[in-house]
């Protein structure tokens, strides 16, 4: 993908990526040009693989001319002070010393881990792909029968079932990168997800696996298994999901920030471009820029200069010094951006294969702090974006800061109506959570295996925590999208002649850009509708003993869903 000038611009561009790989079915692996977008396709669009291999037999010639090669004819790690001619042998050996991995069975959902000890399905697909990807460059030593085999199992929708758990991304992600060996092989100490997904999905062992797909059982020769698993193909993969989706949610909290301006009658003033013209961050430009354009059109902004006594002349921080509070989380995401799509086409194993040169050279790409400073980035501006939402959310809810609507955003009688209490409790908790996951794991480095592993990058940690502080974020910024929706009626009704006659009102005429869209999509697509007490009181026919009566949790749950499976960025 080109290099884009702007956080939007990477956005747009990452879209449109994605939606040529999932149009087109398919995607190339040649080492150079795998995109996060690639990644969303392979991993969760289960899009088809085109491999472009290199391969060398260096490591052969060298072996022959009687050369010492860590991990071909040397133990591993610390115990590389051990030699042998053995060398097929010590392949394999590598696969059973490291799959010390917990695992379970259960849920074979695409995107929901096994249980609570296995990685979900599109992780394990991600990490593939970005396996198969380094492999292709040539620099690892591996046959074209490899990188073939990885292509096949990703065609054929065999996916090695992974422990979640286990691995500090030093030497690589050597212990979920084993079970994936296995299954490459056909080994019966390996299994894998094999079947028509929502059909007869089902685990079975890895010959079995290959067995039903026709593919012979392959054994790896010199330098092959630690290829396979000597590398950040894992913290990696997973870390191209993570940015995907905060990616989206940065666009996703500035239209809910838009939004949030028009329910409290505030002013788009502040995003007048002279004011980032004279403090040029890149990142508050475009989101000013991007604020700015989201209010055009909008009939509830203030724009009355001559305000009466008691009134506030400017908005409350949470949404004037929106653009300045989400600019450096903008630069933060696309510098991560940058780190990792760099990442997805590295080589990371050890030792690597200088072809031109006809050396094998002994180094350290495996470790994978890159991916740690990426990842915690995007992490720790999930929280700052997210503190800002709970701000926004809990200023429409107060009648104290809301500007003249209801408190707690009531249809009905205040005095016994309380409807979005509860989620003004919600989104302290999810935004207390959120400040916890912003820890950093990165500092909470241990000395590993036999002293030789000192410094550790803990990535695959890291990145996983981060998918955890996505998805806390979406229940944020869902809870936050009903109340919004909830606030933008009531102003709207609260400006008609006669606002009691106002049974279902609709804000869209009034809204600007970005909030006709996205209410429209709440309203009309999703269906959640502007919440009374009739509507939540549990009397309501739903139809079937199986369907809940809707209360706020379930509307609020609706949009959760529709935040997680993607289907927002329609409307944006």
């Amino acid at each position: 993908m080109s290099q884009s000038h702007t956080f939007s611009e990477l956005v747009l561009a990452q879209r449109a990526r994605l939606a040529s790989s999932k149009g087109k079915g398919k995607v190339n692996v040649d080492s150079k040009t795998l995109t996060i977008a690639d990644v969303v396709a392979v991993a969760r669009h289960l899009s088809k693989v085109v491999a472009i291999n290199e391969c060398s037999n260096i490591i052969k010639d060298q072996l022959a001319r009687g050369e010492v090669i860590y991990g071909v004819n040397t133990g591993f790690g610390g115990s590389a002070d051990q030699r042998s001619n053995a060398v097929n042998t010590l392949q394999q050996r590598l696969f059973t010393l490291l799959m010390a991995g917990i695992t379970s069975t259960g849920n074979t959902d695409l995107n929901v881990s096994v249980g609570t000890t296995t990685m979900p399905e599109s992780w394990v697909r991600a990490s593939m792909l970005v396996r198969l990807n380094s492999l292709a460059a040539g620099a690892s030593g591996v046959r074209i029968q490899i990188t073939n085999r990885l292509s096949d199992l990703l065609n054929h929708d065999i996916v090695p079932l992974v422990p979640i758990r286990g691995s500090i991304s030093a030497s690589g992600d050597l212990g979920p990168l084993s079970y994936i060996g296995g299954v490459v092989q056909g080994k019966k100490y390996a299994a894998a997800f094999v079947g028509t997904r929502g059909k007869d999905r089902t685990l079975v062992r890895a010959d079995v696996a290959l067995k039903r797909a026709k593919l012979p059982q392959l054994n790896v020769e010199a330098k092959e298994g630690l290829a396979i698993v000597n590398g950040t193909a894992v913290s990696a993969g997973v870390a191209a999901l993570a940015a995907y989706e905060c990616t989206n949610l940065a666009i996703l909290a500035q239209v809910l920030t838009a939004m949030t301006v028009e329910a409290l009658s505030g002013t788009d003033e502040s995003f007048d471009p002279f004011i980032a013209s004279i403090r040029p961050h890149p990142g508050q430009i475009d989101s000013a820029r991007i604020l700015f354009r989201f209010l055009s059109g909008s009939q509830i902004v203030n724009s009355d200069k001559y305000l009466a006594h008691g009134t506030l002349r400017q908005d409350r921080y949470s949404v004037r010094t929106a653009s300045q509070w989400i600019g450096p989380v903008l630069e933060d995401f696309q510098l991560a951006y940058t780190q990792i799509s760099t990442e997805l086409n590295s080589v990371t194993d050890n030792p690597l294969i200088d072809r031109k040169n006809g050396k094998i050279l002994h180094g350290g790409n495996f470790q994978a702090k890159a991916v740690t400073s990426a990842v915690e980035k995007l992490r720790q501006g999930l929280q700052s974006m997210g503190r800002m939402l709970f701000s926004q959310c809990t200023e429409l809810i107060n009648p104290a800061t809301n500007r003249g609507l209801p408190p707690n955003l009531v249809a009905d009688d205040p005095a016994t109506s309380f409807l979005f209490k509860g989620t003004d409790i919600m989104v302290a908790a999810l935004t207390s959570e959120l400040g916890f996951l912003a820890n950093p794991v990165g500092t909470h480095v241990q000395t590993a295996e036999m002293g030789n592993q000192g410094i550790n990058s803990l990535a695959l940690i890291s990145a996983r925590y981060t998918l955890k502080a996505v998805d806390t974020f979406s229940q944020l910024a869902a809870a936050h999208l009903v109340a919004v929706c909830q606030a933008v009626d009531l102003r709207v009704r609260s400006k008609a002649s006669d606002p009691t006659s106002v049974v279902q009102p609709n804000a869209s005429p009034s809204l600007g850009l970005a909030a006709k869209k996205v209410y429209d999509f709440v309203r009309g697509e999703l269906k959640v509708p502007f919440i009374t007490e009739a509507l939540v009181s549990g009397d309501a026919e739903t139809g079937s003993d199986k369907i809940v009566s809707p209360s706020v949790g379930h509307y609020t749950t609706i949009v959760y869903d529709a935040i997680r499976s993607g289907s927002y960025t329609t409307w944006q």
